[in-house]
């Protein structure tokens, strides 16, 4: 029974869901576009005054460019630096690892791109909220904090008092989630994961006057830049696994830098984004070789940012409400797969909710979802944390064409839709029984 014939289950006179989407960033958005083209009506709740991603680069792999085309993304927009490359170089100098096996457009019918976060972010919301393309745009309401949820009722209370109810609400409000404690009855720690990276962005043409550095925007073919240090013995004070990882975005006019490293202070006790001078990360990289020091040099508006994954929960679903995105599972940015899996969910989502969906079926239709995404998911942050921290298996998504395939093949539309497929005609059967 295919999907298509087995919507003829669904309610004819059935109206659009209201839906409501708690947090305005990238996952958020991609939520609203999804259910905005199924013809459903969504509201998009946000505390700030205007929603602006961190000024940074973003890995978009092929199963995440899959995701953005299936929301009518114009990757175009995004003015995207196509991933052909991995180079490696040792903290000494000494050359490392080159891989230009990276044809991932043969392997998996996509490319895989870098861009940047802002760009990502202005499309996204104008796919949710601008006039043009299917259904009716969504609605943004900023200086909005939502403060609780109330299962029952299905509704959200903002700091102003106001009460807010739909048929669903999608919990897309990041790591540290509001939503996350209602839908599990309790408050779950995000524990520290001692791992941090300083994050910087540089002006490609401010690499010019450094020769040194013609490897990192102007070698070709063009793609991710590493550099490493070697993990040595455990001393005191010193800090393990260090690699500063450059790649170009924006067409190649801006160089991202994120330079991953051990976190040695107490997590717990400073703030998760800490904005530090350019001397605190040439002090923390005096070791590494003067040729990159000019790359150092060039930093500006430095910031150490936390980075913590979501333990598994015991569920992202209650009744009317569910998790997505980093609420339901942050992960390190080991595998390039964060936003990603953000993405896949709200693509499944849509999916699973077309048109005519009663508001009666959406507990079953998040327990499917839930079933379809958790285990993926959190495969995923579990890699990302195991491929940081255990010597062993750092590498090994590079080195594994296995994994690479489970994780950049998939096609979240295609399983989506067999699922619904299932339940459609499960319902179907029951209705005539």
């Amino acid at each position: 029974m295919s999907t298509s014939a087995a919507q003829v289950v669904e309610t004819q006179e059935s109206p659009p869901l209201s839906v409501i989407v708690v947090g305005a960033g990238l996952v958020g958005l991609a939520a609203a576009i999804a259910l905005r083209r199924q013809g459903h009506h969504v509201d998009i709740y946000d505390a700030s005054s205007f929603k602006v991603e961190l000024g940074a680069g973003l890995a978009i792999p092929p199963n995440t460019v899959r995701c953005l085309l299936d929301l009518g993304c114009n990757i175009s927009n995004l003015n995207p630096v196509e991933n052909l490359c991995f180079t490696s170089m040792a903290y000494d100098g000494s050359t490392g690892m080159k891989s230009d096996d990276t044809d991932y457009q043969a392997r998996y019918g996509m490319p895989w791109f870098m861009a940047h976060r802002v760009d990502l972010h202005n499309e996204l919301r104008r796919l949710a909220l601008e006039n043009e393309g299917d259904g009716q745009p969504a609605r943004l309401h900023l200086n909005c904090r939502v403060i609780s949820c109330d299962l029952e009722a299905c509704s959200i209370t903002l700091d102003t008092g106001a009460v807010r109810a739909a048929d669903l609400i999608i919990g897309a409000d990041g790591i540290r989630s509001t939503i996350r404690s209602y839908v599990l009855g309790e408050t779950i720690a995000i524990p520290p994961s001692h791992t941090a990276g300083f994050r910087w962005v540089t002006d490609a043409a401010a690499l010019e006057p450094y020769p040194e550095l013609d490897w990192i925007v102007k070698t070709v073919p063009m793609g991710a830049r590493l550099i490493s240090a070697p993990v040595l013995p455990k001393q005191p004070g010193a800090v393990d696994h260090r690699t500063i990882i450059i790649y170009a975005c924006r067409g190649g006019t801006i160089v991202n830098v994120l330079a991953v490293h051990e976190d040695i202070r107490d997590q717990d006790s400073v703030a998760w984004n800490v904005s530090v001078t350019q001397k605190d990360l040439l002090d923390f990289f005096s070791d590494y070789h003067p040729k990159f020091k000019s790359l150092l040099q060039l930093a500006d508006n430095i910031h150490i940012w936390q980075m913590r994954i979501v333990p598994p929960l015991k569920t992202w679903v209650n009744k009317h409400v569910c998790l997505m995105g980093d609420a339901a599972h942050a992960s390190l940015p080991t595998l390039g797969q964060g936003f990603g899996m953000g993405l896949e969910d709200a693509v499944a989502l849509g999916v699973l909710l077309p048109k005519m969906t009663p508001a009666s079926k959406i507990p079953s239709r998040l327990l499917a979802y839930e079933r379809l995404r958790k285990p993926r998911a959190e495969f995923i942050a579990a890699e990302s944390f195991e491929q940081q921290h255990i010597p062993a298996k750092r590498g090994l998504y590079l080195r594994s064409i296995e994994m690479r395939d489970q994780v950049m093949g998939y096609n979240v539309r295609q399983d989506a839709e067999r699922v619904l497929g299932e339940l459609l005609k499960g319902e179907w059967v029951s209705s005539t029984t």
